[in-house]
C-alpha cells in the first residue's frame, strides 16, 4: 500500500477516526427498499467504491447515506436530505418500499467504543427518527453537477449578447494543478466568472468557468463534458466544509483511462486532507484497481436479495464468473505469487487437472473468503485456497496452501531454494532480503528479481520449483486430491 493510503487508513482507524472525521458513518443497516432486506454495509475506509452489475442497489444505498444527517445550524442556503427525497411513491411506483422499512445508521463517536446508534421508520405516513442525527454537510453528486449549459438551453448561451461580467472567483493554484493532473492538462489559468444576463424583467447571476491553456480562453460552454464536470466535482470538494460526506454517481463517466486513475488517487488525496467520507457506485476497472482493497464493496441482486461482498471488485467478478462458465472448477487464491505455487502443484500431481479449473488471483484472505461465499450464492463450483498461515475450513470450501506461514516466507527462506536460487542467478539471497529489511513478504520475489537481473515471475517458478522438490509431495498431494473430487 502506498505511503499515503497507509496514512489515510491510520487516520480512519476506530481509535482515530471521530478526531479525524467527525461523526462519520461507521455503517448502515437497510430493510426493505427496492428489494434490499437486512442488508448491512461497513465503513472501513474513508472512500467506498460499490460496484456491481446495473439495478444491483448500488444508488439506493449512497441515496439512503445522504438521508444519514440533518442540516447543520450554521449552514445558509443548504436543504439536506430526506428518505421521501429519493423514494417517490406514485401509481407508477406504488411499493418503492415496504410499510414496515427501516434504516439503521450507526455513526462514530469521540468514544470508539460506544457508537451512535439511530433507526429511520415509517410511523404510519410519514419518516420519523431524524431528530437525534448528527449535523454534516451531505453533497451528491449524480449527472446533473455538470450539464454542458448548450444542452439545457442555459441563458448563458441563447443570450450570450447581453451577458454582463462580474467578479471572478479565482481557483488557487494548488486546485488548478489538481485539476490539470487529472485530465492530462497544463491549466495557464482557471477560474469561475461571475455573470449577469438580463432575462425578461429580471437579472440573473451564475458563474461560468473559464478555462485558459496554449495561450487561448474558453469558457465552459465550449468544454468536453468530461473536463467540465471534473471542474465541478474538484471546486465541490476543495471548497466544501470539510468532513462533510459526498455521494458520487460514476466519477468514470467521460474520462479516459488515465484521468479515471488520476481521480482515484484524487479522491484519496482530498479525503486525506479534508476529511470528507465519499461513497461513490462505478463501473470502472480502472477506478476500483486504483483504490485500496478495504474500499471495494461488490453488490449482487438474485431471487433471494441483495448481497455485500468486501474486497472483491466488480471487474474482478466479472473475471471470475466468465471463467467459471468455461472450466468445471473455480479456485480462488490471494495473489498471484499462490496462483503460480498452485498451479504448480497441480502440475506436479495431476497435469491433467489444469484443463478442468480455473485458478483466480482475488485479493487478500478475507476477499477470498467474500468471493467463495459469492460463488455458492450464485450455484458456482468453487473452492478458495489460502495462504498456510490462514488455515483452513473445509465446511466453508476454504483450503490451505502447505506450510504455516505466507508462501513468499515459505519458498524463499527454503534452503534448497536459496542454493538453488544463489547458484542460477548467482546472487546472495539472504544477504539481499536482510541488506532491504523487507518487511512485506510479497516484496520478496520483486527485490530479488531486480538484483538478479530477470524477470519476477521466471525467477518465482524457478523458484517454486525448487521448493516443491524440496518438500515432497506427500505436503500437498491431499489438497490436489480435495480439488480432484471436486472438478
Amino acid at each position: 500500500m502506498p505511503h499515503k493510503e497507509k496514512k489515510l487508513s491510520s487516520k480512519f482507524r476506530t481509535e482515530n477516526r471521530y478526531a479525524n472525521f467527525g461523526p462519520a458513518l461507521r455503517s448502515v443497516e437497510i430493510n426493505g427498499f427496492r428489494g434490499i432486506d437486512e442488508l448491512k454495509i461497513h465503513f472501513n475506509y474513508p472512500v467506498i467504491a460499490i460496484s456491481g452489475l446495473n439495478g444491483s442497489g448500488k444508488s439506493t444505498i449512497g441515496q439512503i447515506c445522504l438521508s444519514a444527517y440533518k442540516k447543520p445550524s450554521t449552514a445558509k442556503d443548504y436543504k439536506r436530505f430526506y428518505i421521501r427525497d429519493f423514494f417517490p411513491a406514485s401509481i407508477a411506483d406504488p411499493n418503492p418500499f415496504h410499510q414496515d422499512s427501516w434504516v439503521k445508521y450507526t455513526y462514530e463517536t469521540d468514544k470508539p467504543d460506544s457508537p451512535q446508534e439511530l433507526t429511520i421508520k415509517r410511523a404510519k405516513s410519514e419518516w420519523s427518527g431524524y431528530k437525534r442525527q448528527p449535523e454534516r454537510k451531505c453533497f451528491y453528486v449524480g449527472f446533473t453537477i455538470y450539464i454542458p449549459k448548450v444542452e439545457r438551453k442555459d441563458v448563458s448561451i441563447y443570450r450570450s449578447h447581453s451577458i454582463a461580467l462580474g467578479s471572478k472567483r479565482i481557483i488557487p493554484e494548488e486546485v488548478k494543478i489538481k485539476v490539470g493532473k487529472i485530465l492530462g492538462q497544463a491549466y495557464e489559468d482557471l477560474l469561475f466568472q461571475g455573470i449577469t444576463v438580463r432575462h425578461g424583467n429580471k437579472n440573473k447571476s451564475g458563474e461560468l468557468g473559464i478555462a485558459k491553456r496554449f495561450g487561448k480562453k474558453y469558457s465552459e460552454n465550449n468544454m468536453g463534458f468530461g473536463e467540465g464536470r471534473t471542474l465541478y466535482l474538484v471546486d465541490l470538494l476543495e471548497n466544501s466544509p470539510e468532513q462533510s460526506l459526498f455521494v458520487i454517481e460514476e466519477p468514470e463517466t467521460s474520462l479516459h483511462e488515465h484521468a479515471q486513475k488520476e481521480l482515484a488517487k484524487y479522491l484519496l488525496d482530498v479525503c486525506y486532507r479534508r476529511h470528507h467520507q465519499i461513497i461513490l457506485s462505478t463501473h470502472s476497472h480502472i477506478i476500483l484497481s486504483s483504490l485500496p482493497r478495504d474500499s471495494l464493496l461488490f453488490l449482487h441482486r438474485d431471487d433471494k436479495g441483495v448481497s455485500v461482498y468486501e474486497g472483491l471488485s466488480s471487474t474482478k467478478a466479472r473475471a471470475i464468473l466468465s471463467d467459471g462458465a468455461e472450466k468445471d472448477l473455480i479456485i480462488l487464491v490471494e495473489d498471484t505469487f499462490s496462483n503460480l505455487l498452485l498451479t504448480e502443484m497441480i502440475r506436479k500431481i495431476d497435469p491433467e487437472l489444469l484443463n478442468s479449473v480455473t485458478i483466480e488471483s482475488v485479493g487478500n484472505t478475507d476477499a477470498v473468503r467474500s468471493a467463495v461465499e459469492l460463488m455458492k450464492r450464485l450455484k458456482k463450483n468453487c473452492i478458495g485456497v489460502r495462504d498456510g498461515d490462514i488455515g483452513e475450513n473445509k465446511h466453508e470450501n476454504l483450503f490451505s496452501l502447505p506450510g504455516e506461514k505466507a508462501p513468499e516466507i515459505e519458498v524463499f527462506k527454503n534452503e534448497s531454494v536459496i542454493s538453488h536460487i544463489n547458484k542460477t542467478f548467482k546472487i546472495d539471497t539472504k544477504k539481499i532480503i536482510e541488506f532491504n529489511d523487507i518487511k512485506d513478504h510479497h516484496k520478496i520475489p520483486e527485490v530479488l528479481a531486480k538484483k538478479a537481473h530477470t524477470p519476477q515471475e521466471h525467477l518465482i517458478i524457478e523458484a517454486i520449483k525448487k521448493y516443491l522438490e524440496a518438500i515432497g509431495k506427500e505436503q500437498y498431494e491431499h489438497l490436489i486430491t480435495e480439488i480432484s473430487k471436486r472438478a
